[in-house]
C-alpha cells in the first residue's frame, strides 16, 4: 500500500490457522599434549572411550577407511587428519602415529594458502602435532612446527583483519595463537612464535572475547527471587517488566556464520587456551552462556531449521558444528540446554566423534526448553531480537522473530522494524537469496527483501554495492540506510553510526507478549523524523475453543520534508489472496490471514 504522507499510523492483525582486558600471556603449560588435552588427560580419555563413549568410540572407528587413503591437504584431509592423532591418544597404536605424520609431512610439503581453508589446517595441524609430539624426532618436530608458523604468518600478511565482530576475524585471525601455544619454549622459530603469541593473545583477550560478550550483553548480576529454571541465561535488564525474559546471547550475523564461523572457532580457541593456561573464559562469558538459549528460540516447531535473519540462509538446521560447540558448551557452563541441543544432533561424519568424547560431561543433565519451562516470548535487549511461539515441544506451534537493533557486522541486513510469522509452513517470510553479487546490493540485504516500511524519497541514493555504502548506482527501494559496522570493541556509542536500531520495550504474559522496536536511526533523517513499530501477540489461552494465535502490528511513522508515500510490506512465498482490506497468505499445513485496520480502504498489491 502507499499513500501521500502527512502521519502514518498504521495497525495490521494476522490470525494464524492450524490449517577482558589482556595483560601479560599467562604461562602455557610444561610438556605436550597440551592443546585441547593435557597428558594427564589421557589416561581419562581412554577410560571414556571404553567406558561411558563407548559407543561413540565404537562409531568413529568405522572411519578406518582413513587410514587406507593417501595423505593430502584439501578440505577433506582437514577434517580426516584429527581422526589418527586421536585414535592413537586412545590407543597408542603405531599406525595411527604412522599416518598422522604422513598428513603433517602432506601439510609441510604444500601448506595451502587459502582465506578459509589455511586456518581450518592451522588449528587440525597443531592438535595433531601436539597429540603425537613426543613421538617426534627433532627434526620432524622443526619441520612441521616451521610449516605451522608459515601458515600463521601467511595469515597475517595476506587475510584481511575484519572488523572485531565480523566472524572472519574470529574465523581466521585467532588461528594465529595455536602455533604458539604448540612451540612455547621448544626452541623452534622462537621470534616468530613470541611475535604470534603476542599477537594471538591480543586478538583472543582484548578483541574477540569481549567483542562476543559485547554482542550479547551483560549477565544479570542476580536472578529474581525465587530464581527460576533459566536464571543462569537471565540479562542484565534495563527495565523491571523486562527482567523475566531478558536473555543474554547471540551474534550479529545469524545462525550459520555464528556456528561455523563465529561460536566454533572462538570456543575452541578458548579450550586450547584454557587447557594451556589454565585462563578460562567460559565461566563469565555472556556470550557463551546465551548460546544455547538463543538457539533454542531461533529454532521453528515446523521445520527444526533455524529463523531466517541476516545471511542466515533458508533450512539452515542444527548440525555437527553446532553438536560440537553444545558439547563443549555443556560442560565448561554447565548448561543441560545446550546438552539437549547437541544430543538432537548425530555425527554425519563419524570421524569428528572425539569432540564430543573429549567434551561432552556424562553428568551434565540435558534439559529441553519445556523441561526449563522457558517462557513462550524471549528478548535478546543487546542483539535486537524478540522471539515468539505458542508452545514448546509442538509442530503445530506459531512462531515469529522480531528484531531491531545495533549494526554490528557486514552481514547483517537493513531489517529493523521487521518479523516474519510461521505456523505449519512458511508465511510471512525473509525473502531473498544468499547472492553475494548485485542481488545482495540491491535486494537480498535491503529493506525491500523484509517485512518492514519503505518511505519513499525520489532524491535519496543507495549503493548497488554488495558490502560498499558508497556509490549511487543502487536501486531506491525507499528503505533502511546502509549501517556502519563496529569497527573495534568499546567503540560502539548511543547516538552513533552503528546505532540504528533498539527494543524500546518488551513485555511477556500469560496470554500475551510484545514488543516496540525504535528504527528512526535506520532511515535517512531527511525523510524520516521517527519510526517506531509495535508487535504483539495474542496466544490462545489452553482452554480457548479458538486455536488461532494473533499478531498485531502497529506503526507509528512521522515523516520529513522529502518523503513522498510509504509503503507496507508483507512478503510470502505463494501469492497472496487479496479481497478488499485483507489478504490470505497460505503455505504446508499454515494460513495467515491480514486485516489492515488502518488505514481506511488501503491500496493493496
Amino acid at each position: 500500500m502507499a499513500r501521500r504522507l502527512e502521519t502514518f499510523r498504521g495497525i495490521f492483525c494476522a490470525f494464524l490457522g492450524v490449517s577482558v582486558a589482556g595483560g601479560a600471556e599467562p604461562a602455557i603449560r610444561a610438556g605436550h599434549p597440551r592443546i585441547y588435552l593435557a597428558g594427564e588427560d589421557v589416561a581419562g580419555v581412554r577410560a571414556r572411550c571404553a567406558g561411558p563413549m563407548k559407543g561413540v568410540f565404537q562409531a568413529m572407528q568405522k572411519a578406518e577407511w582413513i587410514m587406507k587413503r593417501r595423505a593430502g591437504t584439501d578440505w577433506s584431509d582437514m577434517t580426516n587428519a584429527s581422526y589418527p592423532a586421536f585414535l592413537y591418544v586412545a590407543t597408542g597404536r603405531g599406525a595411527y602415529l604412522a599416518k598422522t605424520k604422513e598428513f603433517l609431512a602432506a601439510l609441510a610439503r604444500t601448506p595451502p594458502r587459502e582465506t578459509f581453508l589455511t586456518p581450518e589446517w592451522i588449528r587440525t595441524g597443531t592438535m595433531a602435532c601436539d597429540w603425537v609430539w613426543n613421538d617426534l624426532t627433532g627434526p620432524e618436530r622443526a619441520r612441521y612446527g616451521t610449516a605451522l608458523v608459515r601458515m600463521a604468518e601467511w595469515v597475517l600478511a595476506k587475510v584481511w583483519r575484519h572488523s572485531d565482530f565480523n566472524n572472519h576475524f574470529v574465523n581466521e585471525h585467532l588461528a594465529v595463537l595455536y602455533p604458539a601455544v604448540l612451540l612455547s619454549g621448544e626452541g623452534i622459530e622462537a621470534q616468530a612464535v613470541a611475535r604470534l603469541m603476542k599477537i594471538g593473545h591480543g586478538y583472543l583477550v582484548d578483541h574477540a572475547v569481549p567483542a562476543a560478550n559485547e554482542i550479547a550483553g551483560r549477565l544479570a548480576r542476580q536472578a529474581p527471587s525465587p530464581a527460576p529454571p533459566w536464571g543462569a541465561y537471565l540479562a542484565e535488564a534495563e527495565h523491571p517488566r523486562q527482567a523475566a525474559c531478558a536473555f543474554v546471547g547471540g551474534q550479529a550475523e545469524g545462525f550459520s556464520y555464528n556456528d561455523w564461523g563465529y561460536a566454533r572457532p572462538l570456543a575452541l580457541t578458548c579450550e586450547m587456551w584454557r587447557v594451556a593456561t589454565g585462563q578460562d573464559f567460559f565461566r563469565d562469558s555472556s556470550f557463551f552462556r546465551g548460546q544455547s538459549i538463543w538457539h533454542a528460540y531461533g529454532l521453528r516447531p515446523d521445520t527444526g531449521s533455524f529463523a531466517r535473519g541476516e545471511d542466515c540462509p533458508s533450512g539452515y538446521r542444527p548440525g555437527e558444528n553446532l553438536k560440537a560447540l553444545m558439547h563443549l558448551l555443556g560442560g565448561r557452563c554447565r548448561d543441560g540446554l545446550a546438552e539437549h541441543l547437541a544430543r538432537q544432533v548425530p555425527w554425519q561424519y563419524v570421524q569428528k566423534g572425539w569432540q564430543e568424547i573429549l567434551w561432552r560431561d556424562p553428568t551434565v543433565q540435558a534439559r529441553s526448553p519445556r523441561e526449563l519451562s522457558l517462557p513462550l516470548a524471549g528478548c535478546f535487549p543487546k542483539l535486537g531480537q524478540v522471539y515468539f511461539r505458542t508452545a514448546w515441544g509442538r509442530a503445530d506451534s506459531a512462531f515469529a522473530l522480531f528484531q531491531c537493533g545495533p549494526f554490528y557486522a557486514g552481514h547483517q541486513h537493513l531489517d529493523n522494524n521487521t518479523f516474519v510469522i510461521h505456523r505449519l509452513g512458511s508465511l510471512a517470510i525473509d525473502s531473498g537469496t544468499n547472492d553475494y553479487g548485485t542481488h545482495r546490493g540491491n535486494y537480498y540485504c535491503r529493506t525491500v527483501a523484509h517485512n518492514g516500511v519503505l518511505v519513499f524519497d525520489p532524491a535519496e541514493t543507495f549503493s548497488g554495492a554488495a558490502w560498499s555504502s558508497g556509490g549511487d548506482r543502487g536501486s531506491n527501494d525507499g528503505g533502511q540506510m546502509r549501517g556502519t559496522a563496529v569497527t573495534r570493541v568499546g567503540t560502539f556509542r548511543p547516538g552513533g553510526p552503528s546505532d540504528v536500531g533498539r527494543l524500546a520495550a518488551f513485555g511477556s504474559g500469560s496470554f500475551c507478549a510484545g514488543c516496540v522496536g525504535d528504527a528512526t536511526r535506520s532511515y535517512s533523517p531527511r525523510k524520516v523524523s521517527r519510526a517506531l513499530r509495535c508487535f504483539l501477540h495474542l496466544r490462545p489461552g489452553p482452554k480457548d475453543a479458538v486455536s488461532d494465535d494473533t499478531f498485531v502490528v502497529y506503526d507509528y511513522l512521522e515523516p520529513a520534508g522529502t518523503a513522498k508515500s510509504a509503503t507496507w510490506g508483507c512478503h510470502s512465498i505463494d501469492p497472496p489472496k487479496i479481497e478488499g482490506d485483507h489478504f490470505v497468505i497460505t503455505r504446508g499445513g499454515g494460513r495467515l490471514v491480514g486485516q489492515v485496520i488502518w488505514p481506511e480502504n488501503p491500496r493493496m498489491n
